[in-house]
This record gives structure tokens, sequence and C-alpha cells, in this order.
């Protein structure tokens, strides 16, 4: 009923082991791959939702007015902090933007100028984070297939090699008589 499979007698243990090893990588890979780029993409989109709570808490939409003309993109210009107290410095202008127009910025609770809050969207760099793992888990697991094949390569020619000094000879001499 059952019929044992009659093993090749021209396939070697090297290609076994590199048919084996193949079967473990893409078990490995289907059985990994989606576990380890679903906790990347959690983790990505947890920190991006604590660094978002964290600019809430600590940045603040002001206006700055200018103090003079710009004539670069960078001019100075006064603002309140978030306490009242006045500041001072740089900010980013249009050349030409003139004196006492007020322009938006960007602070912390001490007044100090920031950069403006981050604007992208936490899930789509989530799923992002998700696919570069999944391609990077890919890469490594093809790197080492092909690592692992070329010291397979190098065995087979080698052993290739000593038996065709052995049967090398035999064939050639034996090759006229048929």
């Amino acid at each position: 009923m059952f019929r044992r499979r009659e093993r090749n007698r021209l396939r070697r243990t090297s290609d076994r082991v590199e048919s084996l090893l193949v079967f473990l990588l893409v078990l490995t890979f289907l059985a990994a791959a989606p576990l380890l780029a679903w906790e990347a993409g959690q983790a990505s989109y947890r920190s991006d939702q604590r660094a978002r709570q964290w600019e809430r808490e600590n940045l603040f939409p002001v206006e700055a007015v200018l103090a003079e003309t710009a004539t670069a993109d960078t001019v100075k210009a006064v603002w309140r902090a978030p306490d009242g107290s006045a500041e001072n410095g740089l900010v980013q202008a249009t050349i030409g933007d003139p004196a006492g127009k007020r322009v938006p910025i960007w602070v912390n609770r001490a007044g100090v100028l920031q950069s403006p809050p981050s604007n992208h969207s936490p899930g789509a760099q989530a799923v992002t984070i998700g696919i570069a793992v999944l391609l990077c888990l890919a890469a490594g697991f093809v790197g080492l297939l092909r690592l692992v094949r070329a010291v397979i390569d190098r065995r087979r020619d080698r052993a290739w090699t000593r038996e065709w000094r052995e049967v090398g000879p035999i064939w050639s001499r034996d090759s006229g008589r048929y």
C-alpha cells in the first residue's frame, strides 16, 4: 500500500542538506516574519504616540513679531513665552517680509524656539517599519542561504575533482572502444 520512497542514487548528502536548509529557512521566515514585523510596527507606533504626547505637553505655538525687514531667510524677532515673559531670537522668514509682520513659531515651556511638531502618520510609519523588518529578515535569510550554498558548492567542486581524477583516466582510455 505505502511504498517507501526510493532514494535517488545521484542525490548527494550535500543536496539533501541544501534542500533541508531551504525548507527550514522558508518555514522559519513564514513563522517568524509576521510576528517580528507586527512587533516592530507596534513598537514604532507606541514610540511615535509617546513622542506626539510629549510634543502636545511641551511645545506651544506662538506668534513672533519681526523686529526688522527680512533680508535673509532668518531675521530677528520677539515673542511671548507661554509663561508671559518676552523672548527674542532669529526666526525663519521669507525674504522681504516687513518689520512688524507676525510669523508662527513653536517654543517650549521656557519660550526657547523649537522645531515644529512632526506631521507624519504613526500608522503609516508603523507599516513602513514592519515592511522594512520583513525585507531585512528576507535579505538576512537569503544571505545566509548564499553563504551556505557557497560552502556546499566548494565542497561539491572538490569532491567532483577528486572523483574525476579517479574516473577520468579510465573513461579517456576506454573512449575509443565505443
